[in-house]
């Protein structure tokens, strides 16, 4: 089941893609939120996005401003305690925002061959490659 988590959760401080970026900074803004997928009462995955006008290829880029009309869900850090649920709440989330929101759905990815494969599995496309990062487009 896909739920928002609206406070600072102590469990944002596991993330391994993106642990300089504190918990407090995840869901407070306008533009910020934080998703997890939860399976008999446990939290199997999370997902943090932001949104935006321009495509970010640094954490500095993904808190710049809060846009008033962003056209983008940037999906930035997405970690799984159980195998297949990070794929679960990516695609329940993607859905989400493409049928309710009606915003494109981008990442910014470590440059890793993991990244890589977990958004092509799941449907993303390569959009651009930057110096640290990537940008998958779902």
């Amino acid at each position: 089941m896909l739920v928002q988590l609206l406070d600072p959760d102590p469990i944002l401080r596991d993330d391994p893609v993106r642990p300089s970026i504190s918990p407090k900074r995840r869901v407070q803004g306008k533009n910020r939120s934080v998703y997890a997928w939860i399976e008999d009462r446990q939290i199997c995955a999370i997902v943090c996005m932001t949104h935006d006008v321009f495509i970010p290829t640094t954490e500095k880029d993904l808190f710049q401003l809060d846009w008033e009309l962003p056209d983008k869900a940037i999906l930035y850090s997405v970690w799984s305690y159980k195998k297949g649920s990070a794929s679960k709440l990516v695609q329940a989330l993607v859905k989400k925002i493409q049928k309710t929101f009606w915003l494109r759905v981008v990442t910014m990815s470590p440059k890793t061959e993991m990244a890589r494969n977990f958004h092509l599995k799941n449907g993303a496309r390569l959009l651009q490659e930057n110096k640290t990062t990537v940008n998958y487009e779902y």
